[in-house]
């Protein structure tokens, strides 16, 4: 939901929080620091330290990002305009012996939603979790929002499952982690969002999902490499109000792929049997420059009547990115070098295929079963905490036919 249409019980309880929050932002210099220090690789947020009390160690951080957005060509979207995308706090409570809570509220896009919510172990060589958060799965999937370039993940995500519940456990041996885990399919809505974490029209309870993960990465000074493959697979059962099938979308969110679905029982789609992910890929970089790398394919069992068919889905994809007047760290967050803030320069590209025989049963007759996606992408870090960037993408569908989507984003996002 855009911001001019964002209810008063949604601006209340970001009000409410914001409140909370300042004053115990600026007990900082007596129990903490904002900024750099606390603050792990990846984390989606600035950082707080509010203090111990006890055996328990509270820390409070945070992020809003506003785009401008404006996309042609697409057959279902969002009107062009300004949209709160996201509004996170992030509350952490950290215990001795390794255990901590996490809960993370989103304020974005008109509605409140708990992105992550678990308990956790961190030990020497395991870390361990239960509750709802992100799988341990795919290259640019598993990269922190509060870190994108470019402001919407590529096409490659649209293969990848969103925050689901469950559990995982990783153990580490010295550069190679290996990662097991079993999830439930997301938690649907019937709220139209602008949302890449997955498909918002999936629905729970359609199957259980389980997930294998080797990754192997290395840091020697600025230089760092590192590679993985993930493997998610269930068997899934739809019903007619909840299919549990899910759509392909471009970076605008336009449907490039849609099962079949009119409310019958003779012309709607649902899952039935083997639903699998697969993703490979890597990440090289330095202080300066990164380049990564990444494939996925995507198959779901499907049933129109008696009919029933396979359909896969599978995308090539590959980004980079240039800094100029900072440092990438391996997170691929940017830290400037002056007061002037650093440039971050990138472009990308994906190629996008369907097949599986006889799938016009259970597709779409306006389904695309080819597509190449791909943009540039410029932004401009003052602070470690404030970006600014500008992002243009374009997602053409076979020759014969004309141009699908052009999507221009503005993002300003402030961490705190």
């Amino acid at each position: 939901m855009y911001i001019a249409r964002t209810g008063r019980r949604t601006r209340g309880a970001l009000l409410l929080l914001l409140i909370v929050a300042s004053p115990l932002a600026g007990q900082q210099g007596a129990s903490g620091s904002v900024g750099d220090a606390g603050r792990a690789p990846g984390d989606e947020r600035g950082g707080v330290r509010l203090g111990a009390g006890g055996e328990v160690a509270l820390t409070l951080g945070g992020y809003l990002q506003v785009d401008g957005r404006w996309v042609s060509g697409a057959l279902q979207s969002q009107p062009d305009g300004l949209l709160l995308r996201r509004a996170r706090l992030i509350f952490d409570a950290a215990m001795p012996g390794g255990w901590h809570v996490r809960l993370q509220p989103d304020f974005g896009q008109g509605r409140v939603l708990v992105q992550d919510a678990f308990v956790g172990f961190e030990g020497a060589r395991v870390v361990a979790r239960i509750g709802r958060f992100r799988p341990a799965y795919g290259v640019e999937r598993f990269q922190s929002s509060a870190t994108l370039l470019h402001s919407e993940r590529s096409l490659v995500t649209s293969l990848m499952p969103s925050r689901s519940f469950g559990a995982q456990v990783a153990v580490q041996r010295d550069a190679l982690t290996l990662t097991f885990g079993a999830f439930r399919t997301p938690i649907g809505t019937d709220l139209q969002v602008v949302d890449t974490d997955g498909d918002v029209d999936a629905r729970e309870r359609s199957g259980l999902d389980w997930l294998a993960r080797v990754a192997w990465a290395r840091q020697r000074g600025a230089r760092y490499a590192s590679a993985q493959l993930a493997l998610i697979a269930g068997r899934e059962r739809g019903e007619l109000e909840a299919t549990g099938v899910a759509r392909l979308l471009t970076v605008g969110q336009q449907p490039l792929l849609a099962f079949r679905s009119d409310g019958t029982g003779d012309g709607t789609a649902v899952a039935d049997g083997a639903r699998r992910r697969v993703s490979g890929g890597g990440l090289l970089g330095n202080a300066h420059t990164m380049l990564a790398f990444e494939g996925a394919l995507f198959t779901q069992g499907a049933r129109v009547a008696e009919t029933r068919r396979d359909v896969t889905a599978g995308v090539l994809a590959w980004r980079g990115a240039h800094v100029i007047g900072g440092t990438r760290r391996n997170s691929q967050e940017v830290l400037p070098s002056s007061s002037r803030g650093a440039i971050d320069l990138g472009a990308r590209m994906a190629v996008l295929g369907v097949w599986g025989e006889d799938i016009g049963r259970v597709i779409t007759r306006r389904s695309v079963t080819r597509a190449t996606g791909g943009g540039v992408a410029v932004g401009w870090i003052p602070t470690s905490l404030t970006r600014l960037s500008l992002a243009y993408e374009l997602t053409v569908v076979p020759p014969g036919r004309s141009v699908r989507e052009h999507a221009l984003f503005l993002r300003v996002q402030q961490g705190f």
